[in-house]
Parts: C-alpha cells; sequence; structure tokens
C-alpha cells in the first residue's frame, strides 16, 4: 500500500487534473496554475487589499502588485478604492473572473462525483467527517 506522502500527490494531482480538464472544455487557457491559485485566495478573502493579499501569499507587495497587474490586464480582478481610505483599494473578482469561480465549482462537483461513485455510504460518511477534521486544522 501507498504511503500517505504518495497517496496525498496522488490526490493533488487528480484534484489538477480534473481543473485542467474542466478549464479546457471551455477554452479557459490563458490563466496559469499559480495565476488561478492567486485568484482563489482573492476570492477566498473577500476582496482584500494588496498588503492583505501579500501576507496571505506570503510575498512582498512589490511581487503582488506585479500578479495583480496581470490578474487586471487579463480582466479576472479590478481594484476599487476604498471608502474609507483612498490611497488603500480592495481587490473584486470581475465579471471573467466570477466565471473562473463557478468553473472552479463544477470540477469539484466533477471530483465528488468521481470520489462518490466509487465509495459506499460509509465511507463516504468517514471519509467526509476526516475531511472536516482536517479543515479545521488548517
Amino acid at each position: 500500500m501507498a504511503n500517505l506522502n504518495t497517496l496525498i500527490s496522488y490526490f493533488s494531482d487528480l484534484v489538477e487534473k480534473v481543473l485542467s480538464e474542466t478549464f479546457n472544455s471551455y477554452n479557459i487557457e490563458d490563466l496559469t496554475q499559480q495565476q488561478f491559485h492567486y485568484l482563489q485566495v482573492i476570492s477566498r478573502l473577500h476582496n482584500p487589499t494588496i498588503t492583505e493579499l501579500s501576507k496571505e501569499l506570503k510575498l512582498t507587495k512589490p511581487t503582488v502588485t506585479v500578479l495583480v497587474d496581470k490578474l487586471e490586464s487579463k480582466g479576472y480582478v479590478r481594484r476599487e478604492p476604498s471608502d474609507s481610505d483612498k490611497r488603500v483599494a480592495h481587490l473584486h473578482i470581475d465579471e471573467k473572473g466570477k466565471i473562473i469561480e463557478q468553473l472552479r465549482m463544477v470540477a469539484y462537483k466533477r471530483m465528488e462525483e468521481r470520489i462518490s461513485s466509487e465509495l459506499n455510504e460509509t465511507e463516504i460518511v468517514i471519509l467526509t467527517k476526516i475531511l472536516k477534521k482536517l479543515a479545521n486544522k488548517f
């Protein structure tokens, strides 16, 4: 039997494969895997500032600014000035970025269906409990 490290690697690759298949079926080819990850983080943080995003990604503000510029030029995000401090801008997912979010959910649904088709009801309950426990730790 494979060790945990190998299994984690396998499932990580499987998730990436399902995401790629989903994006390719909708002709989404202008996002790198790294840009997709950044877009995911921006979405999860709900309209972060550059500073908040740089802290979350553990990257410098200039590095994050460059990556946000690329996402903005491709139409995935936009900057909006803060209501309280006009020197600060919040990052918002734009329409094209929202499509990516919807496709990501489609890919995860496909992954859920693949997993569910291989497990019985008891195994699904056990896996769900384990994943919830792990999600609460990270």
